[in-house]
């Protein structure tokens, strides 16, 4: 059972996307968390014949009232193994062995669970900028970077009440970049923060939904934390861009993967591109604005 918590959080934690040098030469400093809320992110979409495909991610927020970071553990640890030769060669030993396992029982979940990243976003928070900062996937083996304001939410509470892991919680609602969301914030944890990129409310928020059931966050923890709020390893080179470029981008990877793969390696594998059904297509990622 989560252990029920009360947080007064100061507001004199500063926030920083990249790391900066104080004390010293070449010690590196860090903003502090001052909570650590774990969340399963649920998932729906659609895998070209493999159809709706259903996954439960583990992912992470750190904050503070100044600033935050909400990530996947595994892509975490996964980046920073590829950020140095000794920990690439730790990763190619665990692809090969995942590989074996696939081998020898033909089970893809293997190959899900060992090899498959289950997302590549991270997003950071930064109170004092007003900011959103976000790094993901762009397209096939491209990965984009993009800002935007933080106070683009505009949440209506509703008299509603729930409980999540032991806290009291009110209903809201907004309407977000194409989707509508609906979340329960806990008033006793005063931190205007939550899952993804949902904020602004007077209350973490612990449960988040919208109508279509393909997105879904739910908190499982809540601990409070002294744990550094990281910059992301730079074991990949991050494209300046648009969100809604980014968003275009993945989706063209999702229709015309093979195609994209031919032109970019000139290597012809025999695989034909799988064109979304109308049933594939109402499956989307959280914003849908793109399109």
């Amino acid at each position: 059972m989560a252990r029920k918590l009360f947080f007064t959080l100061s507001a004199s934690c500063l926030f920083l996307l990249c790391s900066i040098s104080s004390y010293g030469a070449g010690k590196t400093v860090h903003p502090k968390a001052e909570i650590k809320v774990e969340y399963t992110y649920h998932e729906k979409f659609w895998r070209g014949s493999d159809g709706v495909i259903e996954r439960a991610i583990p992912m992470l927020l750190l904050a503070n009232n100044e600033s935050s970071k909400f990530y996947c553990p595994n892509t975490e640890y996964r980046d920073s193994l590829e950020s140095t030769p000794s920990g690439r060669a730790k990763a190619r030993k665990i692809l090969h062995s995942a590989l074996r396992q696939y081998s020898s029982s033909g089970d893809r979940a293997v190959l899900d669970d060992i090899i498959a990243y289950k997302t590549f976003m991270y997003i950071f928070k930064d109170v004092a900028k007003s900011l959103i900062t976000v790094y993901d996937k762009a397209g096939l083996t491209d990965f984009g970077c993009y800002t935007e304001p933080l106070d683009s939410q505009h949440w209506q509470i509703g008299d509603s009440v729930k409980t999540v892991l032991g806290y009291k919680c009110l209903v809201a609602e907004a309407d977000y970049h194409g989707r509508h969301w609906t979340v329960w914030f806990a008033p006793d944890i005063p931190v205007q923060d939550g899952p993804w990129k949902l904020h602004g409310l007077p209350g973490l928020i612990l449960e988040a939904s919208e109508p279509s059931g393909q997105h879904y966050f739910l908190a499982t923890g809540i601990e409070t934390s002294h744990m550094d709020i990281v910059p992301i390893y730079p074991n990949v080179d991050y494209e300046r861009m648009t969100r809604k470029e980014l968003l275009k981008g993945r989706r063209n990877s999702l229709e015309n993967g093979m195609s994209i793969f031919r032109a970019q390696t000139g290597v012809d594998l025999g695989v034909k591109d799988t064109p979304f059904s109308e049933e594939g297509r109402q499956y989307d990622f959280l914003e849908t604005d793109y399109r």
